[in-house]
């Protein structure tokens, strides 16, 4: 079944000396489950592709259909419930409170979401598996790169999100960490039946992920 449908996607933006076609013909799908890398040059519509698909951004054309549902079609607010409770985000910068300890920021979506229950051995499993439960007391401001990166991915397991966008999560880190997380973040999606796009320009993450697309001039092309 697919996850993600897109269709016909475009994108430009204002600027000197005129407007810049980002995306001009987008096509491409998701199956449920599956963990893909999205390739390409900096500048080549990367970002803006990711953010479009989380409702970040409204399309000038085209569709997308995230579990059978038509993001374009959602108001601000909700497009920002359907992200709460369907998609974890995983940025370059990791987006952790430094007055919570790894634990705290792992299940604050979920403390957030008024009614969910905390599933305490799930949360066991993927601390274990992110190799951060010796690190679950810890604030951020103790913990590694790599480390803030594992609890981002955690939090975003945890989270029970069918669709996780990953927008060059492994960037900031050196070669042997990147490859750790990004296997890891495999490991555990396969696990927990997680649907992953992972923008990447390292073309080295990208052979551990299930399949590649690549951005180039506007358009997709399928590796």
């Amino acid at each position: 079944m697919e996850a993600v449908k897109v269709a016909d996607l475009q994108k430009a933006f204002p600027g000197p000396p005129g407007t810049e076609e980002v995306l001009k013909s987008v096509s491409f799908s998701l199956e449920e489950g599956s963990f893909t890398a999205l390739t390409g040059i900096s500048g080549s519509g990367k970002t803006t592709l990711i953010h479009l698909l989380a409702g970040f951004l409204k399309a000038d054309a085209g569709s997308i259909s995230l579990l059978g549902r038509d993001i374009q079609a959602m108001n601000a607010k909700e497009a920002s419930i359907f992200r709460r409770r369907h998609v974890s985000m995983i940025f370059q910068e990791p987006a952790l409170l430094p007055s919570l300890t790894v634990e705290e920021n792992i299940v604050l979506p979920i403390v957030m979401d008024t009614g969910r229950l905390l599933d305490t051995d799930r949360l066991e499993q993927i601390m274990d598996s992110l190799l951060l439960t010796e690190k679950r007391r810890r604030y951020p401001a103790e913990l590694s790169g790599g480390e803030k990166q594992r609890c981002i991915c955690a939090r975003a397991l945890f989270s029970d999100t069918e669709l996780i966008l990953a927008d060059e999560p492994a960037a900031r880190l050196d070669t042997r960490q990147a490859l750790e997380l990004t296997g890891a973040l495999k490991e555990c999606t396969r696990t927990w039946h997680r649907t992953v796009l992972m923008a990447t320009h390292n073309l080295d993450l990208a052979q551990i992920c299930d399949r590649q697309l690549e951005l180039k001039d506007g358009s997709i092309c399928f590796l």
